[in-house]
């Protein structure tokens, strides 16, 4: 897809502010001002009613869309008046002319008092139409950093590492019921070797660092709490050994993600993900590590339920797989929550530092993958088998091998997984409670054995124990 770009900076001016043109194919200079457009309460009032309008309803013109529009008319208005609308009218003419997208980039990094206020409900009252909605216009939070990154070349798939934090003192999100739907509904990505998903085993910064040296990953997709600290800034809540919420700041994670150079873009599903503090525009998540390196980071600015979660993943990476710019995937994605609730489409928040919004340049033309071969010299092999039994006979169990899920276990089932010779560590889990951690040595051609149930001296505890050494058994749960 072409593209040209509208570069539009906003910045204080006395007791008001500037929006001045700093690039566009119309020129640049152009510059309109403005007062204090809302006040925190009317901010407020506009996420109320907002939350709200979530649900489709018959009417055309429900309550939180013409809320909606009111607000972004305001906006609009503000920063495309005089000289900068007509710089903006130019531009779509040009655009259309060379058959390219005009991309709206708003630099907000110098005035963090407009930084928080969703630009991306601007509405063009003239043309009946959200900016953000269409892949002609697409709006992006644009950062101009030093050394901006470049695309990345390779082939199909698109690796996406999958963040799942649900600690157990904070309020249940049932991420594992709302991933699963994720992942029923991208089936045919999966299956076409489009798209591949990686569910970090333990949703710790440790296994966080270890997954990324091991593997390589185009996408960080995290769910889970986030939060806000005026000390510490933009937060995200991992999962400690005990089960309970771990803060992590946006800091630590961007030293984490700095030198994994195939990870262009971070989706970050959690409350709070792109709030910023008017004192420190760099304290938000979302700005933080776009400072840290990554290209491209989507936050959310309000709650995003399970329902707009489900529509809005599967389009992003289908459009990332297909070739899409991401600022165009993200409008795709907005379009198909959109047909879901007529509101939080505006809620994922486009935050970028790349000049060029192609973050990846992945073959297509490759076949869907082959069966896998006949395990070469060198492989062995781990074998579970969980018994037959009544505790827990509805549930499965998630089967970890170097960290990472490999699969389920359901009761009386048995799962064969091909592995390279040497040490692997094995476990088991159930919601936010693991086994310890077994460490298994296997020869070419050999296949270690291992079963799970319940433990015979107590009630309620899952246990995984090694069929050469009965005796010796390994806790899953704790007690219940």
């Amino acid at each position: 897809m072409r593209h040209e770009d509208l570069d539009l900076l906003l910045s204080r001016a006395g007791n008001g502010f500037t929006a001045r043109v700093v690039h566009s194919p119309a020129g640049e200079g152009q510059c309109a001002e403005f007062g204090v457009l809302f006040s925190e309460l009317e901010l407020e009032n506009l996420q109320l009613r907002i939350a709200a309008g979530r649900a489709r309803t018959r009417r055309v013109e429900a309550g939180p869309v013409a809320d909606a529009k009111r607000f972004g008319a305001v906006l609009f208005d503000a920063i495309f008046s005089g000289d900068t609308r007509e710089c903006l009218r130019r531009s779509q003419d040009r655009a259309r002319e060379l058959r390219a997208n005009l991309r709206i980039r708003l630099r907000v990094a110098d005035c963090p008092e407009l930084a928080g206020l969703p630009w991306e409900f601007l509405y063009d009252a003239s043309d009946d139409s959200f900016l953000a909605l269409s892949v002609g216009t697409p709006l992006i939070r644009y950062l101009q950093l030093p050394d901006p990154p470049r695309a990345i070349a390779g082939t199909l798939p698109l690796r996406v590492l999958v963040v799942r934090s649900e600690p157990a003192n904070l309020p249940e999100l049932q991420l594992e019921q709302e991933w699963a739907q994720v992942t029923g509904a991208v089936q045919g990505l999966i299956q076409s070797g489009a798209v591949t998903f990686t569910t970090l085993a333990k949703a710790s910064l440790s296994e966080l660092r270890l997954a990324l040296m091991q593997g390589q990953f185009h996408v960080l997709h995290f769910m889970g709490h986030g939060s806000f600290s005026d000390e510490t800034g933009g937060l995200l809540y991992f999962t400690g050994p005990d089960g309970r919420a771990v803060a992590v700041t946006a800091a630590d994670v961007g030293v984490l993600m700095r030198d994994h150079t195939s990870m262009r873009m971070a989706v970050l599903n959690a409350c709070e993900g792109a709030r910023i503090d008017p004192g420190d525009p760099f304290a938000g998540v979302a700005e933080t590590l776009v400072r840290r390196g990554v290209p491209a980071v989507v936050a959310m600015q309000f709650e995003f339920t399970d329902r707009a979660a489900v529509e809005f993943a599967p389009a992003l990476y289908g459009a990332l797989a297909a070739g899409f710019p991401v600022d165009a995937a993200v409008t795709e994605a907005r379009k198909a929550v959109y047909t879901v609730s007529p509101v939080e489409w505006a809620t994922p928040v486009l935050h970028m530092r790349a000049a060029d919004a192609t973050l990846f340049q992945l073959s297509q033309s490759q076949a869907p993958p082959a069966p896998p071969p006949a395990p070469p010299p060198g492989t062995g092999a781990i074998s579970i088998r969980r018994r037959e039994e009544l505790f827990g006979r509805g549930r499965s169990v998630s089967v970890l091998i170097d960290g990472f899920e490999a699969g389920k276990l359901h009761s009386g089932q048995r799962v064969l997984y091909e592995m390279p010779s040497g040490t692997h560590r094995v476990q088991i889990k159930l919601d936010w409670n693991s086994s310890p951690e077994v460490l298994v040595t296997i020869a070419p051609g050999e296949c270690a054995a291992f079963v799970c149930g319940h433990s015979p001296g107590g009630t309620g505890r899952q246990m995984l124990r090694s069929v050469s050494n009965p005796d010796n058994y390994f806790q899953l749960l704790r007690e219940q």
